[in-house]
């Protein structure tokens, strides 16, 4: 059953990732150890991008009001090697909802459960389109690109 779950949940975190057609989500597939989606930012003329790995459940919120999902450090650890903008997106398959959180750090522990305060709504997709923008523009990787003193 838990193959079932995964799958519903990277299928819902597919359609509201793409609701405002500012993302062009593709599925990486089994194989990856840390990541489940290639996502790439629609309209600048530069191919900007992000990673995500999706965790979903059918058990809702806890008491707390996060998601009952479970990350171990390791992956996480993984998601973090990317230097790219990663994150986490919980799904709540019974509701449809989705939620990310940004992994940016070698956290020390796993996630016990997700913090729900980043919903993948339209405004918040708005800030995540100007969030991963703000990332590769304040990057250095036009000028390193054109520095770069290859050997092929």
């Amino acid at each position: 059953m838990s193959n079932e779950i995964g799958d519903l949940g990277e299928h819902i975190f597919n359609v509201e990732i793409s609701r405002d057609y500012t993302f062009r989500p593709r599925h990486l597939g089994e194989k990856w150890p840390a990541s489940d989606f290639y996502v790439e930012l629609i309209g600048p003329s530069e191919v900007f991008f992000f990673i995500v790995q999706v965790k979903a459940t059918h058990s809702g919120l806890n008491r707390n009001g996060n998601l009952k999902v479970k990350v171990p450090k390791e992956k996480l650890h993984k998601l973090n090697e990317y230097y790219c903008p990663t994150y986490v997106a919980g799904v709540d398959n019974d509701t449809d909802e989705v939620y990310l959180v940004s992994v940016n750090t070698k956290r020390r522990k796993g996630i016990s459960s997700l913090p729900t305060n980043f919903n993948l709504n339209k405004i918040n997709r708005a800030k995540l389109f100007d969030e991963v923008k703000k990332f590769w523009l304040d990057s250095n990787i036009k000028t390193h690109k054109r520095t770069f003193k290859h050997k092929l």
